[in-house]
């Protein structure tokens, strides 16, 4: 889905209640949310009742009502704030009555929903210009997420911060993904793999701009696995929703995928790797717990040394040095691993600023089969002028 704003304004006012706009769509606390106040009453007014409270796509998947509550609350007082003692500047009384109409119950349930949450993001080479409008440069990511840090036993319910760095850098580097087989561990509520659906659709690698699969080949597969059966579901419910790109894509499989299975079952894992013929593995933040170390070790180990996988990459959270030093110990006895130097701009994309991991650093890593070791001997049957070295 492509951004649509049809309010007015200045292009510099454009700009500032788009954020606003992004941030309402990604569930950013009001009290993070600033509207200069110079602005005028009706373009702000006319930015919350058309592009915020009248917007179809918002409407269909709307932020959670307690959320929308704290939202409405601040904008109807900046609203009332602008309009100073001029007569003309009236609110509209459907902001009132949508507001009226979140206030809740004594019986409300003191748990947060699952809400939808859109994230807007930049495709490469697309430039805020005043002859642009500043809309239609952003596409969307629309997901139902958990806010709670642990729902239903897991953290898969949720995008954390590791996955919009990955997105980032993939976006910066679209040729890593563009026709390319890719499958993710650990994919979580489908947000990578609404992106790279989107990127397979959107660019053609040898041009790098927008192409139309349905007058060619297929795009390649992207395979999305999770261990938990719970994730997946809400992973393929969330790619599959009309207003995101990857709805339609026409090779996304879903697997229930275990890590454990490369101690436990690395034959059968090794014969399920192969037949994806994934060329690019990706994973975000992966590493979390010292335990699932070895097991997602062997996995990428033996997802690199089947069919055509070339390299696997991954965004990592530092949480907890330790682990992050034991996963490096580990991985770098079998593969070769590289960090990628690249700095996480939150302006990439809308970002829920005081989520749990917000000021935690994200490392991009770069992981290749390890080439062996040749050793060389000498060919000692060889005369003086003919020795030679030769590969063991």
């Amino acid at each position: 889905m492509t951004a649509t704003r049809r309010a007015g304004g200045t292009f510099d006012a454009k700009k500032c209640l788009l954020r606003v706009l992004h941030a309402y769509s990604a569930l950013t606390p009001p009290r993070l949310l600033k509207i200069p106040s110079d602005f005028s009453f009706s373009d702000v007014h006319d930015f919350f009742l058309i592009d915020i409270l009248l917007d179809d796509h918002l409407n269909r998947y709307p932020p959670a009502r307690d959320y929308q509550r704290s939202f409405w609350k601040w904008a109807l007082e900046k609203l009332e704030s602008l309009s100073g003692d001029e007569e003309d500047n009236e609110i509209d009384e459907r902001m009132y009555q949508h507001y009226t109409t979140l206030i809740p119950s004594a019986c409300a349930n003191a748990l947060p929903s699952d809400s939808y949450i859109t994230h807007y993001w930049k495709p490469l080479h697309q430039t805020l210009s005043s002859d642009v409008e500043v809309e239609s440069i952003y596409e969307t990511i629309t997901l139902l997420e958990s806010r709670a840090t642990i729902a239903a036993g897991t953290t898969g319910l949720r995008t954390w911060r590791a996955s919009f760095a990955l997105a980032q850098f993939l976006v910066e580097h679209t040729d890593l993904v563009a026709r390319r087989a890719v499958l993710e561990l650990g994919s979580g509520t489908g947000f990578l793999g609404i992106l790279i659906a989107s990127l397979h659709l959107r660019f053609d690698l040898t041009s790098a701009a927008p192409t139309n699969f349905s007058q060619s080949a297929d795009p390649p597969t992207i395979y999305l696995t999770d261990v938990n059966p719970c994730v997946l579901d809400r992973c393929q419910h969330n790619t599959k929703l009309p207003c995101n790109r990857s709805s339609s894509h026409p090779n996304i499989e879903y697997r229930l995928l275990d890590w454990c299975d490369a101690i436990s079952s690395r034959d059968s894992l090794a014969s399920f790797l192969a037949n994806t013929n994934a060329e690019v593995i990706l994973g975000a933040d992966v590493v979390f717990d010292p335990a699932m170390v070895p097991p997602l070790v062997g996995t990428l180990s033996v997802a690199l040394s089947q069919g055509r996988a070339r390299v696997a990459l991954l965004g990592i959270t530092i949480r907890n040095q330790a682990t992050i030093s034991y996963f490096l110990q580990e991985i770098e006895k079998a593969l070769l691993v590289v960090e990628v130097q690249h700095i996480v701009e939150d302006s990439f994309i809308s970002l829920t600023l005081d989520q749990v991991d917000a000021q935690l650093e994200v490392r991009i890593l770069k992981i290749t089969k390890a080439e062996p070791t040749v050793r060389y001997s000498f060919d000692t049957s060889a005369s003086p002028q003919e020795v030679q070295m030769r590969p063991v």
